[in-house]
């Protein structure tokens, strides 16, 4: 890919103020997530308010999130083939009717077996379309290599092909 005049893409999160700020650290000290917490620490940073600064919370973050993690590493063996054990799916938990006659369903994230997952049509849903979400971001991730463009098709194809089921 040639390097040409680059200009980067602004928006409410990433203002320009926020990428001089990133571009300063990558130009002075390299672009490594502990140089950028390090100028991120001062008040005055635009980039203080991306991050919790409060131990106890960022603590339990931090846990929740080696949690996650460890539930997403178990695997099985089915049939020879080692696939993850677990996959995080939308539990509807409560349904309640507001008054123009329209059903809220309200829901909670949760870890379910993959092979019950499988066996149920709507957590099967749920599980490719966050595939092909995922799978989506990796093709524009990677927009710029035109040796994968035969994916980048699939991808978009398999997209159509389940945009309407639900």
């Amino acid at each position: 890919m040639k390097q040409e005049k680059i200009q980067y893409k602004n928006t409410e999160k990433f203002t320009p103020e926020v990428i001089s700020e990133v571009l300063e650290v990558q130009k002075t000290y390299g672009l490594t997530a502990e140089n950028l917490l390090r100028k991120a620490s001062k008040k005055s940073s635009s980039l203080y308010d991306f991050f919790d600064w409060d131990n106890s919370s960022a603590g339990e973050k931090w846990r929740l999130g080696q949690a996650r993690q460890l539930i997403n590493e178990i695997k099985i063996v089915v049939e020879d083939k080692e696939i993850y054990a677990f996959e995080s799916v939308n539990i509807i938990v409560k349904e309640a009717e507001v008054s123009n006659g329209k059903i809220n369903k309200f829901g909670v994230r949760e870890y379910k077996p993959i092979l019950e997952i499988m066996n149920n049509e709507d957590y099967r849903m749920q599980l490719i379309h966050r595939a092909l979400a995922e799978a989506t971001y990796w093709k524009e991730r990677h927009a710029e290599l035109v040796e994968l463009s035969l994916i980048f098709v699939t991808i978009d194809t398999e997209k159509k092909k389940w945009q309407n089921k639900k």
